[in-house]
């Protein structure tokens, strides 16, 4: 958003030796340049006082000021003081549709040319400063490119109870001061905290068909380079949860025939500006992000004509977010999904979909690894930051992969379209939480959202800001799956079942199993066990020829914890007595059932 600073009605004057030409109202531009000083000073309530000084100089002899009006942004705008040289200004104040109007009539008149007139205004604003979660976050509108300002000076005083900042978009040109140059690119955005928390209750609808039983997948939220998930309870449980190469969590179900199941999952998501130092130097196949996908025609002659001048991703980006334009009716119904080729044609019928597409085809033809990330971004004005995928409101951004940290970057093109400019490429946010990541599939898995039964009411998808921390660490756990008796001379399998019953990630969890009877030596590493996770580790014992029965016993380590179980190995002979005794049971049943059905058969005649 900017900021239409100034509309001025002037007033000329005319002299003659015989004549005196009355004053003329009219319109003018040029006449005067105008330099602001704007003071943006936030309490610890987050209410904000926001002051210009604004100097006017006579750039012709003739004219003179009479009125300043200002048009803001908002609705939010109250106590609006103001005062010129000949003392106290009276305002006229109006809202509507949003917007607030202020306008000063002022008390001199200030003749000549180079003379310059001074005057003041102070009002309050509720909207400039607002605490979402535990992160303050600021927003200072820009302005417009007008040649009749000449400096616009913006300075921005922040209350240490907001704590450390976070980040500070653009930087200061001097220590908390911006200059015009900087503010008609899009205004300032800052945060203070160090990380964003949110609740999340996810609900998804899974229904099987067919006369068979299947398993069917759905994405959970997923722990990322800048975002921590911790799942509180998943109802019900998985038969595993596995990850895919881009690092979606997808938890397993086997569905019955004609069987419907509702699964809920509640979770907590903590959001960070820095990646997370496990996720830093993850090395990806990067030709699996580079080719060309429905959506992402990398191939079209307009992508690759735009591919071979624009060679980094924030050349891409600049071009995305100032070629489309968003539409704001496209997101009233069920938007189509154009892709990046046919944005181009409709640059004026975007929505984040299309900035993400068009984004994601130039950087792959420019031979920029890129994938596509669909979740669900905070706002509290969906006019600057919209939401533009119809179910349960979720949005899509794209994400680069930096060769020189060797980890994915998250940027939103469309924001910064909407927002006139602002910063959303060097830091994102802590409002952006991934629910999906579409990388060696331009649509698939889909987010938490798309699993929603046909005809229901109400929302899957809810999310809050967490009002205290609810850690669910991980709970890693892990027993022998082998035979209690085994045949000498033979081979039996088995496993090491490790399950992870917490709710965050286990990471380097060590595991061995040895035993000397049957000859097992195992030792593993699984890097990452995810929140309800299942990893079987097979084991296979070789059992030497025996006269007589002898016991063994396998014991098994994971991580500090050591599990045994014991079995018993039986010498040939046993097995063949078991065996045929077995046999002889079922014959000797089988010959009773055939006596007891004629005796039946010979009393009904």
């Amino acid at each position: 958003m900017k900021i239409s600073l100034r509309s001025f009605v002037y007033f000329i004057i005319g002299l003659s030796v015989y004549l005196f030409i009355p004053l003329t109202e009219i319109s003018a531009s040029g006449e005067f340049l105008a330099d602001y000083e704007v003071q943006y000073a936030i309490a610890p309530s987050g209410k904000t006082i926001v002051t210009q000084h604004v100097t006017l100089t006579n750039q012709l002899p003739n004219y003179y000021p009479q009125e300043y009006s200002l048009l803001l942004d908002s609705d939010k705008i109250s106590n609006v003081i103001a005062y010129d040289d000949g003392g106290i200004i009276t305002p006229s104040f109006y809202v509507r549709d949003g917007k607030t109007e202020i306008t000063l009539t002022f008390n001199v008149k200030t003749i000549g040319l180079g003379k310059s007139f001074k005057f003041s205004l102070r009002y309050e604003h509720s909207g400039v400063a607002s605490k979402n979660g535990s992160i303050w976050e600021i927003y200072v509108p820009g302005v417009v490119n007008d040649p009749d300002i000449g400096k616009y000076d913006v300075t921005l005083s922040v209350p240490p109870t907001f704590g450390p900042a976070a980040y500070l978009s653009p930087k200061p040109a001097q220590r908390n001061s911006w200059t015009k140059d900087q503010m008609i690119r899009g205004g300032i955005a800052a945060a203070y905290g160090t990380a964003q928390r949110f609740d999340l209750t996810l609900t998804y609808t899974l229904e099987n068909g067919n006369l068979t039983s299947q398993i069917q997948e759905i994405a959970l939220p997923p722990s990322t380079a800048f975002q921590k998930i911790g799942i509180r309870s998943l109802d019900p449980q998985p038969l595993t949860v596995v990850s895919d190469a881009d690092g979606n969590w997808l938890a397993r179900y086997e569905i019955a025939p004609r069987q419907r199941i509702t699964v809920t999952a509640k979770a907590t998501a903590s959001i960070f500006l820095a990646p997370r130092r496990e996720f830093e130097g993850s090395v990806i196949r990067e030709a699996e992000y580079l080719g060309e996908e429905r959506y992402w025609e990398i191939k079209n002659d307009a992508i690759s004509r735009l591919a071979s001048t624009l060679k980094t991703p924030k050349q891409i980006y600049d071009y995305v977010s100032s070629t489309l334009t968003y539409n704001y009716e496209k997101v009233n119904g069920v938007p189509t999904r154009l892709g990046a080729a046919a944005s181009l044609k409709s640059p004026k019928d975007a929505v984040c979909m299309e900035f993400t597409d068009l984004f994601i085809a130039i950087a792959r033809a420019a031979g920029i690894p890129a994938r596509r990330v669909v979740g669900y971004a905070f706002t509290n004005n969906p006019k600057l930051r919209p939401l533009s995928l119809v179910s349960d409101v979720l949005h899509a951004w794209p994400e680069y992969y930096d060769r020189e940290l060797n980890v994915w970057i998250p940027v939103d093109p469309t924001w910064a379209n909407t927002t006139g400019g602002v910063d959303y490429f060097t830091k994102l946010d802590f409002n952006h939480i991934v629910f999906a990541m579409n990388g060696l599939d331009s649509t698939a898995p889909y987010p938490a959202g798309y699993y929603r039964r046909e005809g229901k009411t109400g929302r899957d998808v809810v999310v809050e800001f967490a009002l205290s921390a609810q850690d669910s660490p991980a709970n890693v756990t892990a027993t022998i799956e082998f035979p209690e008796r085994v045949g000498a001379g033979t081979r039996a399998g088995g496993a090491i079942v490790v399950r992870n019953s917490g709710g965050d990630s286990a990471y380097n969890i060590s595991l061995s199993a040895l035993s000397k009877e049957a000859g097992i030596h195992v030792t593993d590493m699984i890097p990452e066990l995810l929140p309800y996770a299942v990893v079987r580790v097979p084991i296979t014992g070789v059992f030497d020829q025996t006269i007589t029965g002898r016991s063994g016993q396998i014991q098994a380590r994971v991580n500090d914890v050591t599990i045994t179980q014991d079995f018993r190995i039986e010498p040939l002979y046993w097995l063949m007595v078991l065996g045929s005794i077995t046999f002889l049971l079922s014959l000797i049943v089988g010959l009773l059932l055939i006596k007891r059905f004629l005796w039946n058969h010979l009393k009904k005649h």
